[in-house]
């Protein structure tokens, strides 16, 4: 007879929209006070949902910054590039060695699946990695793994239900949602604090730089998802 999986308990920090752009911003401030919530809330996990950078061309000072914040977390920390920090030839994203230098960091560089085993927890995830055409966020995503851990989406685009969309590209979709198959999605591009959907938990966290605000994401299953609004 089959044992039941259960799995433990997990905490997110889901942030996205910081725009860092130059040393000392109100941006990099932000990521400060992110990480100090991490730590505080004793987060397992931490979430980039897109645009951490404002465009690619991006200071040495600045980016030893971002690795400092980054080292004084002993978490895992996942950053999936947005359309500002586009996954293109030379982005900020292209200094492999630098970014592989902070071991609990993982770029989303294709469409592929994370899988943290110790925190029974299986991310996906798919940049964005052009500037043309029409980008869809949550397509060509790799399948979910049905083997009962934590499943969780990270996108970057907007949110569109029954209005008429403001934008060209970067749609998702409630049918793009459902289709993960997830427990929560972690969304980006939108600055402000949002549920789109509660089956599967579908959420923006806003903008830390712009509007103040992240998420706390806990993950249980005797009380299910609960996603809680923190002001930075």
């Amino acid at each position: 007879m089959n044992t039941p999986h259960h799995k433990p308990p997990c905490r997110i920090l889901h942030t996205a929209d910081l725009h860092i752009a130059f040393p000392e911003d109100k941006a990099c401030r932000s990521l400060e006070a992110v990480v100090n919530l991490a730590i505080k809330s004793r987060a397992d996990l931490m979430l980039i949902a897109g645009d951490l950078f404002d465009h690619n061309r991006i200071e040495e000072k600045v980016l030893e910054f971002v690795r400092e914040q980054f080292r004084r977390l002993p978490i895992p920390i996942t950053v999936l590039p947005g359309n500002h920090d586009c996954l293109v030839p030379g982005s900020v994203y292209s200094k492999t060695e630098f970014w592989e230098d902070c071991r609990n960091l993982h770029v989303f560089r294709s469409a592929e699946t994370l899988d943290l085993p110790y925190l029974d927890v299986s991310i996906r995830g798919k940049p964005i990695d052009t500037h043309y055409g029409d980008v869809r966020p949550l397509e060509d995503m790799p399948p979910v793994k049905h083997d009962g851990a934590w499943n969780i989406v990270m996108a970057h685009g907007y949110f569109v239900g029954t209005e008429s969309p403001l934008f060209p590209s970067y749609h998702i979709t409630e049918e793009d949602i459902a289709r993960t198959e997830s427990d929560y999605v972690a969304l980006g591009h939108v600055p402000v604090f949002r549920c789109v959907c509660d089956s599967p938990a579908a959420y923006y966290s806003g903008s830390p730089s712009l509007t103040g605000t992240s998420a706390l994401v806990d993950l249980d299953e005797r009380t299910g998802v609960r996603v809680t609004r923190v002001a930075i």
